[in-house]
């Protein structure tokens, strides 16, 4: 884990005014870049909650989470979950080791085609299905492996995305979301709480997940949707890690380009999120 002492993570934070770096929705945090001690870090902060105690749990189910993440191999860089006091409220900010843009997989995806394209594809299936396979069962455990959630790193992947932490029931991070959001009273009166399983379905099933990477890709590179649904389609038919029943759910919906839901769209225009990568650098404390 990322170590910083409590005088290093105040330094870093000054003269930054939070309303301007956190999204509408809390949750999907807009990230920036800050200089410490020669090396550069991610800075996500999250909007001000009342609720004290229910902080000190969101931090523990983040660290206990990223624990299961690591055990089944996935990567994760050196991340600091912490808080601090904002006007008598309690401000989630994670710190993070950073990567550079151009390792971004999102980033990378835009700029290849061909098999150098599909090998990046794969790269992400075979990412998931670590996750799907190693994962302990007997916990309820969500994982989004989607493009923007990826770095290429010394020709490995790291997943960046810890927050919410999903070492949950889907029920409990569907709450944990409202929470989290300045909306979240609003929200809850005219979405019903299960309604965001059709957001958070994807985080909790291998086909939504597989499904939800091939649209990506395809969406992403428009002009290579062909070739990609193509890869997709042989890949899901070879594994030999899913099941039969898997395997067809995931071939019934990759017949096609899968789209985004139009709840999906509509959680994402409220958040403020367009799922591209939105990363300002702040001048930090050398």
């Amino acid at each position: 884990m990322l170590s910083l002492a409590d005088i290093e993570i105040a330094e870093l934070l000054s003269g930054i005014e939070s309303k301007k770096i956190s999204s509408n929705l809390g949750f999907f945090s807009k990230p920036f870049r800050i200089d410490h001690s020669g090396k550069e870090l991610i800075v996500k902060i999250y909007l001000p909650v009342k609720n004290n105690s229910r902080v000190i749990s969101i931090i523990e189910n983040h660290n206990n989470y990223i624990k299961e993440l690591r055990s089944t191999g996935i990567k994760i860089p050196d991340t600091l979950i912490t808080t601090r006091k904002v006007n008598n409220k309690h401000q989630l900010i994670i710190i993070q080791e950073a990567f550079q843009d151009s390792e971004l997989l999102r980033n990378l995806m835009q700029k290849t085609s061909g098999s150098e394209l599909t090998g990046l594809c794969e790269k992400i299936f075979d990412d998931t299905m670590k996750f799907w396979t190693n994962r302990d069962v007997s916990k309820d455990i969500g994982f989004h492996p989607t493009l923007r959630n990826y770095f290429l790193h010394n020709s490995e992947l790291y997943y960046i995305d810890t927050f919410p932490p999903m070492l949950m029931k889907q029920s409990n991070l569907n709450s944990l979301i409202l929470f989290m959001s300045p909306h979240g009273s609003m929200l809850k009166k005219i979405i019903p709480l299960r309604f965001l399983n059709r957001v958070s379905d994807e985080y909790f099933n291998l086909d939504k997940m597989l499904t939800g990477i091939a649209g990506s890709c395809c969406r992403l590179n428009p002009d290579d949707a062909s070739e990609i649904l193509a890869f997709s389609n042989e890949y899901v038919r070879k594994s030999v890690l899913l099941s039969e029943k898997e395997r067809e759910s995931i071939l019934n919906s990759l017949q096609e380009p899968p789209k985004l839901s139009r709840i999906w769209v509509l959680i994402r225009k409220l958040s403020g999120n367009t799922g591209k990568p939105n990363i300002k650098t702040v001048h930090g404390k050398k």
